[in-house]
């Protein structure tokens, strides 16, 4: 609804009327009583006038005969209407009173109808009338204009989003593990697909001596800026946790590690924010390891004979969402040519063609194929075939795996002192 300062200055606003009539004698009476009512008059003697100052002037209201030789106000209404941006207000005057001669003028697309003869109050009503709608047609192509530069600000913002969000991916995967900077005795494979560009899932393999690292996979809550914002946190607090402290050679047990995060999240960030992880550490001399689950999907083995995954650990408190969690470490061993298989959940929440959902077993028997190929062309495969299975569905979250493997043949640097609880010499 339009406020009261809009209705004054619609009020004090002088219209404009194009007057077109052969007669002379209708025409100057006409355009007197217009002068009366205030309005700024110019005229027209026919149609190809009216039409020829049309295509130079804007005017707000036209009064037109219906007969005049030339081009008769029938379809000068007609051009009008057609041809104009935004096209006058059109009053058609005829001596005729008939419903018939009504329906035609509105056909033709007249606003309004006065038949001759007429008093000046009868017109001043219809001037009324046709000010108001000639107000409210210039209010809204103003709100039209404006929500066209909107519109034009909005798409301008969107497309810098967009290039900041392409940037930020291609800034968040080069904070990726690079499996080249491996210590001796592990290789590495790994996936990581974002459901929006940016994601809240992260993973990295960090060297803490020759023969000792720590490694991680981190799934935040949501996803989108706010969850990869929330990742690259978590993945500088585990970077700096990981290391010894206090002048140690042992890095802090995966449980310490958790605790520790827990408390960080639930002082910094709301209720809402949450994240799940794995997080480990292996010996690489004699594959003795440990992790810690919180609230994450469990992580397995392959390199049995039978090729099945052995499943590790249990469920466990997501980091950020009680302060009361407590967390336990949880032994494992990496033989040589075993494989170590971490990912976060959005990686089972995919189906397959058959309509099912992806397995752990579907992923173990992928990876077992690729484990029969040269090594050069396992992550290539592993990733071209992972993009293909995804690309024909939509993601609901984001995608993460990471697979360490430990060579057939372990590092011979002498092993440093590890936690003799979590990883026995």
């Amino acid at each position: 609804m339009w406020n009261q300062q809009q209705i004054e200055d619609d009020q004090e606003r002088q219209s404009t009327v194009l007057v077109v009539e052969d007669s002379i004698s209708e025409r100057v009476r006409l355009i007197a009583m217009l002068g009366k009512l205030d309005y700024r008059v110019i005229e027209a003697v026919n149609g190809l006038e009216a039409l020829a100052y049309l295509e130079k002037e804007h005017v707000d209201i036209v009064i037109s005969d219906w007969r005049m030789p030339g081009m008769n106000g029938f379809e000068l209404c007609k051009q009008v209407k057609a041809t104009a941006d935004l096209a006058p207000y059109f009053i058609l005057l005829t001596g005729q009173k008939t419903v018939h001669d009504l329906v035609a003028a509105m056909d033709a697309g007249a606003d309004d109808f006065i038949a001759k003869p007429f008093a000046v109050e009868e017109l001043r009503v219809r001037m009324n009338a046709g000010r108001r709608v000639i107000n409210l047609r210039h209010r809204l192509c103003e709100k039209n204009q404006q929500l066209r530069l909107s519109l034009a600000r909005e798409s301008e913002t969107l497309v810098q989003l967009k290039d900041d969000l392409m940037a930020a991916e291609t800034l968040q995967r080069a904070l990726l593990p690079d499996p080249t900077s491996l210590p001796d005795g592990i290789t590495m494979l790994h996936y990581f697909k974002g459901a929006s560009g940016v994601a809240g899932d992260a993973y990295n393999v960090i060297a803490l001596s020759p023969t000792m690292i720590a490694f991680y996979l981190i799934d935040v809550s949501g996803h989108g800026i706010r969850s990869a914002m929330l990742s690259f946190y978590a993945t500088q607090l585990l970077s700096n946790t990981s290391k010894p402290v206090n002048g140690s050679d042992l890095p802090p047990v995966p449980s310490q590690v958790a605790q520790e995060l827990n408390q960080r999240f639930l002082a910094e960030f709301d209720d809402g924010d949450y994240l799940t992880m794995v997080y480990g550490i292996l010996n690489l001399e004699n594959g003795q390891g440990c992790f810690c689950q919180a609230g994450h999907p469990n992580p397995f083995v392959l390199g049995s004979e039978s090729g099945a995954p052995a499943i590790l650990g249990g469920p466990g408190f997501p980091i950020g969402m009680l302060a009361e969690a407590t967390y336990e470490d949880v032994p494992f061993e990496l033989k040589p040519g075993q494989r170590l298989i971490v990912t976060s959940d959005g990686l089972f929440s995919c189906r397959m063609k058959s309509g099912n959902l992806l397995t752990k077993e579907h992923l173990a028997g992928l990876l077992n194929r690729i484990a029969q190929l040269p090594s050069a062309h396992q992550q290539t495969k592993l990733s071209s075939t992972l993009d293909s299975f995804i690309a024909a569905q939509e993601l609901e979250d984001d995608i993460s795996a990471m697979m360490i493997e430990r060579a057939l043949e372990p590092a011979t640097p002498a092993c440093p002192s590890t936690p003799s609880e979590c990883v026995p010499a």
